[in-house]
């Protein structure tokens, strides 16, 4: 019939298809046995080690808990520090008002710094696995922003009324 062009499939040795010859001569079990133990061991090891990993946050994964927490929302309470610098320069040149210099001073910065501080703790303070959020410590960001924002802008007007 029409079928002309189709062939029928041929059956290819083991060997040419790839599968491994077999071993020459005869393989000791107790050999096997010891050889699949030890790499039993080394995988249970290494599955060990990375439920260790995975249980330290991506952030900082070998400080205390506090002592991430401070260094976040002091870094955080920095970057706000360099914004406030940014808005008592505009305020000098007259671009920003004086309230609305104070009000970001006094409120706006510090509760940026804060939000900030706890969703990065949020999101790189935990670990991978585990079920416990590790504490954000939210009243000593609160401490530390309110208080590091406006204290670095007071010291920033007694170094320029000083340098003066």
């Amino acid at each position: 019939m029409g079928e002309s062009g189709r062939a029928l499939p041929v059956a290819v040795s083991a060997t040419a298809a790839g599968v491994p010859a077999p071993r020459a001569g005869e393989v000791d079990p107790a050999t096997e046995l010891e050889l699949a133990r030890r790499w039993a061991d080394e995988a249970d090891r290494h599955g060990q080690q990375a439920e260790l990993l995975a249980q330290r946050p991506a952030l900082l994964p070998t400080w205390s808990p506090l002592a991430r927490a401070v260094a976040v929302y002091l870094g955080c309470a920095g970057i706000s520090v360099v914004l406030m610098l940014v808005l008592g320069l505009a305020s000098d040149v007259g671009v920003v008002g004086f309230g609305t210099l104070v009000a970001w001073m006094c409120a706006g910065l510090p509760a940026v710094a804060l939000v900030g501080g706890w969703l990065v703790l949020s999101r790189w303070g935990r670990p991978a696995v585990g079920a416990a959020a590790p504490p954000r410590y939210p009243v000593l960001g609160f401490l530390l922003c309110f208080l590091a924002v406006p204290l670095a802008y007071c010291g920033y007007l007694l170094l320029v009324r000083t340098l003066r």
